[in-house]
């Protein structure tokens, strides 16, 4: 059974339908206009969320709804949740169930107050209610609403405000020293007043002149020597006043240097044919022989021998490669 199955119907004359048509058709047009925002949201909010008994409980287990659920349905703020709630309450209209406890859900119940003291409520908002700001801050942040409306908006222009104060302090008073824990005094200590004054910089003289200038008598630097003709190739350039030939002719009168041969080549160049030498005889073992180990580890079992079919093989193919490379 699903959600919707557990949700009993509300008929006409429960208290959720009851405080519903009376929000629509008779409080929403003489509330103030200062309630005309967040508060009026969440009483709709609530309406909708409750049981069929009116209380901000789940239909299935009963369990309280948390006032962070409370306030994504409001689509508001935990502690406006909160402000909207105690204002109900000012107004006649919500009443909370039980006693409340830090640490656990409190439960809501709508109340059909035939007159609902909407002044305490706006009151209550209005006294709560985070300060604003100058006129100039009004101007350049195109906000000019009212304490009870936007304020999600004042919420995140403090925020920001308040990272960029904390930026700023940190980026010339800060006076940051190593990494953690070894002389970083920031800003950011809770209980810690630090005063700064104006005089922390000293003003240091700047060069007048700026990088390429003239001198202001009219001096310059000594000009470079000029480039000369190359008396070889008349083409080149000479700029290096102790050289008396252009790097064209420097480099064309050197001379390559051959490197020496690792091997010396005999009987022609490196391109010429060379014999492949015959593959040399695999050792037939005697199995009767008794079983010896050479010096590079294998077993083997040759008489006349004190190295293994492998040694023997690879010694005789190196020495018939000297030979080819001796006589070409």
């Amino acid at each position: 059974m699903n959600h919707e199955q557990q949700q009993p119907e509300r008929k006409p004359g429960c208290p959720p339908h009851e405080f519903g048509n009376v929000l629509v058709w008779r409080w929403s047009r003489e509330i103030p206009r200062t309630l005309k925002g967040g508060f009026l949201t969440m009483l709709y909010a609530l309406r909708a969320m409750v049981t069929v008994s009116g209380e901000t409980r789940f239909s299935g287990d009963g369990k309280p709804i948390r006032i962070q659920d409370i306030a994504k349905a409001a689509g508001c703020r935990e502690q406006d949740a909160r402000r909207y709630l105690d204002a109900a309450i000012r107004a006649g209209v919500v009443m909370t169930v039980g006693e409340r406890r830090r640490g656990r859900p409190t439960v809501y119940r709508l109340l059909n107050c035939p007159w609902p003291d909407w002044a305490s409520a706006a009151d209550y908002l209005k006294t709560t209610a985070r300060p604003r700001k100058t006129e100039e801050d009004d101007g350049s942040s195109g906000h000019k609403g009212s304490n009870s409306e936007g304020d999600e908006v004042r919420a995140t222009e403090a925020r920001t405000d308040g990272e960029e104060v904390r930026a700023t302090e940190a980026r010339t008073g800060s006076d940051h020293r190593g990494t953690n824990g070894s002389g970083h005094r920031g800003t950011n200590n809770p209980g810690v007043t630090h005063d700064r004054t104006q005089d922390m910089a000293d003003v240091v003289p700047q060069p007048d002149e700026r990088a390429g200038a003239r001198d202001p008598d009219g001096s310059s630097q000594p000009d470079e020597p000029e480039a000369r003709s190359c008396p070889v190739c008349t083409t080149g350039r000479i700029v290096r006043p102790d050289r008396d030939r252009c790097g064209g002719c420097l480099r064309n009168a050197q001379t390559g240097v051959q490197g020496a041969f690792l091997v010396p080549l005999t009987g022609g160049g490196q391109d010429a044919a060379r014999k492949r030498p015959e593959r040399v005889p695999w050792p037939q073992e005697d199995p009767a022989a008794p079983r010896r180990t050479c010096g590079c580890g294998r077993e083997y079992r040759l008489r006349t021998s004190d190295r293994c079919p492998t040694c023997l093989v690879t010694a005789e193919e190196e020495r018939r490669e000297l030979e080819a490379v001796k006589h070409g």
